[in-house]
């Protein structure tokens, strides 16, 4: 009978604390909710302030209050709540509460009468003791300074108050609460374990009177403490003062010398630490670091990272931010030393490092978020060039999110493609149809967007935030779209699903091309403002009139007229302008197919149709049966010339290409080799012509009144707005 009761109380006392196995119960209740469920439990309310982007928050939620014996003791005594200070109801209650840090924790009573608050984190068994203080009237703010009046001075009163006068920021205060009590102190007790916390929590380097009391009194504190605690705080001490001579910051001031560092040595000498390893390590490097040169001290550091902490690693990394201005060998050495070694730090740490290794190669980094409402996870691949190279690079998403993180120097277009059995189509060829879509990789830029994604069909992507770049790239080709463009995009998919040739829909084809240009322009000029107008001005440069080009060009920031883009445009620009239409040609001579003199100042007083091309260009030879169809509409008011430039230095192979295009287009107006007399008259220099086909309209008093480049430009309708 007796062990039956032993075993019940055993199992009684065991049931309690395995309910608390999980941590702290955090209630996902509204604060008027835990408030009249504290008052029904007869409990205090547990706030805990965060936020999403607070590392101690984070590390308090993970390394603390997942912790057995934290939990147990505030599901005992509290209704605890977590609280998003930027979110929802916590904006209004952080404002309540004038909480100005994060974390803060504040406990309420049931009426929401604040008892106690305290920020920032700390180890489990010290914040829990902290809490179970703070609530305890007798150490509450209002019961330690009546206590300390009185004149009591035990170590754990003077440690609490001088903290609750820091924390509520009356530091001085605090330090002489400190002070006193430490200058009161006879040498036997001021060396044991009691009054540690003097040394630990208020001795914040060694230079500190009670630094230097305990290195001369070493031997005391060890027989007192223990070794391993006096030389782990003795060690911290002397890390923290031979870390300015480690650091990639240019030396001067700070008594960061070659004297200092000699003091420093013989204290470290003297402390003869059984843990002092470490200092002798990062000691090789001061020396290194003292005679000022970089390369040097980054290739020691190279060789003693594998013998330091992660801590002296990440002190020293994070010194090389002021390496920026060195050349771009030892910003390169520095920039390889930090990616190698980034595991040392996690979370916003981890970032510091990474975002000073992109400064030093001069990069920045992009991020794409993406919402995907189709499918839950799988695979995509990102497709770029880079400095004329073609990159691939695989990323996986999960949970509906897409978050791509790339870093560079340049602004490029990059492309998407999904891989997942989801949105895969099986085509005629026996391949797969997977949904793609493209973006800007913009460094600097965070780009959010919403995309719809369909098998089979064309992707739907919008710009949900992000920098301005993303922003007109996903307007201009996703929000501007036109009917014939979408149409034509989705023909392309369904193309390629049922294994056809989308040749077969050439008038398709122009409908979208049509519809493209003139969307296209229409949105250059309308944003003079835009990386991306003028991207597409650079690309689409033959479309418009040059004097129009100039205009739209002059009405763009300087910043943008000075990138590569910006340059084009303006070299361009200049080559064009004595060849734009308004300004009158320049004259030629030239013999014909049939050895006849052509001069343009003998055609004064009839326009003049100038057709640039090559027996080797396809879009050339594509536009004459259109040209000859013109050419019977307009012979009467139109001097046709087709002039040739073929692309052979053999005189003779070039006649031999030329005559028989000629001959094989039907063309029986007047036709030149350029190649031909090219050193005396060269028609593709006098007429600034870079790409084939173009065409040079002419008018009867020798102005040039229109230049159509490329084939998609039809040459009748110029004509019919000038000559009819």
């Amino acid at each position: 009978m007796k062990i039956k009761l032993v075993l019940f109380w055993m199992i009684a006392a065991i049931l309690p604390l395995s309910s608390f196995a999980q941590g702290v119960d955090f209630k996902e209740l509204t604060m008027q909710e835990a408030l009249t469920l504290a008052e029904k439990e007869k409990k205090m309310v547990f706030v805990d302030f965060y936020t999403t982007w607070c590392g101690p928050c984070k590390m308090m939620s993970s390394k603390v209050f997942t912790r057995e014996q934290v939990g147990a003791y505030f599901n005992r005594e509290f209704v605890n709540l977590k609280v998003d200070a930027e979110k929802g109801e916590g904006v209004e209650l952080a404002k309540k509460y004038q909480v100005k840090a994060y974390p803060t924790f504040v406990v309420l009573k049931a009426d929401g009468t604040e008892v106690y608050r305290t920020s920032g984190a700390r180890p489990a068994e010290e914040f829990v003791d902290k809490i179970r203080k703070g609530i305890d009237p007798k150490w509450s703010p209002e019961g330690l300074t009546r206590r300390y009046k009185k004149g009591e001075r035990t170590p754990e009163l003077v440690n609490e108050y001088a903290l609750l006068q820091m924390e509520t920021g009356n530091g001085e205060l605090g330090n002489q609460v400190v002070r006193e009590y430490f200058d009161r102190l006879s040498d036997k007790r001021r060396v044991k374990p009691e009054n540690f916390f003097l040394y630990t929590r208020y001795a914040l380097n060694y230079r500190d009177p009670k630094a230097d009391y305990m290195f001369a009194n070493k031997d005391r504190f060890v027989k007192e403490n223990g070794r391993e605690k006096v030389d782990s705080l003795l060690y911290g001490w002397l890390r923290q003062q031979i870390m300015p001579f480690v650091s990639a910051r240019i030396i001067s001031g700070m008594e960061v010398n070659e004297g200092e560092w000699i003091r420093l040595k013989e204290k470290i000498r003297n402390a003869a630490l059984s843990n002092g390893e470490g200092l002798v390590e990062l000691g090789e490097i001061a020396e290194v670091r003292l005679k000022n040169n970089m390369k040097d001290y980054l290739n020691i550091c190279r060789k003693k990272f594998p013998q330091l902490e992660e801590r002296d690693r990440f002190s020293i990394l994070v010194g090389f931010g002021f390496l920026k201005e060195q050349d771009e060998e030892i910003r390169q050495i520095a920039a390889d030393l930090l990616r190698d070694n980034l595991n040392v730090a996690e979370g916003l740490n981890n970032r510091v490092l990474y975002s000073i290794m992109l400064e030093l190669e001069g990069k920045k980094e992009f991020r794409l978020r993406a919402a995907i409402d189709a499918v839950k996870k799988g695979k995509v691949i990102v497709s770029y060039f880079s400095k004329e190279k073609f990159v691939q690079e695989e990323h996986e998403f999960d949970n509906h999110v897409l978050d791509i993180s790339m870093a560079g120097k340049d602004t490029l277009s990059a492309g998407v493609r999904f891989l997942c059995d989801e949105l895969a189509t099986p085509t005629a060829r026996g391949t797969k149809q997977n949904p793609h879509f493209s973006f800007m990789i913009v460094p600097g830029e965070f780009a959010v967007l919403k995309l719809g994604l369909e098998k089979g069909k064309v992707p739907v992507v919008k710009w949900e935030r992000g920098g301005s770049v993303s922003r007109d790239f996903v307007r201009l080709n996703y929000d501007l779209l036109t009917p014939e463009e979408a149409g034509y995009n989705q023909l392309m998919v369904d193309n390629v699903i049922q294994g056809g040739d989308i040749r077969d829909y050439p008038g398709e084809f122009q409908r979208s091309f049509d519809a493209n240009k003139r969307k296209t322009m229409e949105f250059i000029r309308g944003n003079p403002d835009s990386y991306i107008a003028l991207v597409k001005l650079a690309e689409h440069y033959i479309w418009f009139d040059e004097n129009e080009a100039e205009d739209i060009y002059s009405r763009f920031p300087e910043n943008l007229k000075g990138n590569p883009y910006g340059r084009v445009i303006a070299q361009r620009l200049e080559r064009s302008r004595d060849f734009r239409t308004g300004r009158p040609a320049k004259n030629f001579e030239k013999k014909d197919m049939n050895g006849k003199t052509v001069s343009l100042e003998k055609l004064r007083g009839k326009y003049v149709l100038l057709d640039f091309w090559g027996s080797w260009c396809g879009p050339c030879r594509e536009s004459h049966p259109h040209l000859k169809e013109l050419y019977e509409k307009y012979k009467k008011q139109v001097i046709f010339i087709n002039v040739a430039q073929e692309n052979t230095r053999d005189l003779n192979e070039a006649r031999k290409l030329w005559k028989t295009a000629v001959k094989e287009d039907g063309m029986t107006w007047t036709q030149i080799l350029n190649n031909e007399g090219r050193e005396t008259c060269d028609m593709i220099r006098l007429f600034n012509i870079s790409s084939f086909p173009t065409k040079v309209l002419i008018d009867p008093h020798g102005i040039v009144v229109a230049r159509m480049v490329g084939g998609m430009v039809d040459a009748g309708e110029v004509l019919e707005k000038m000559v009819d």
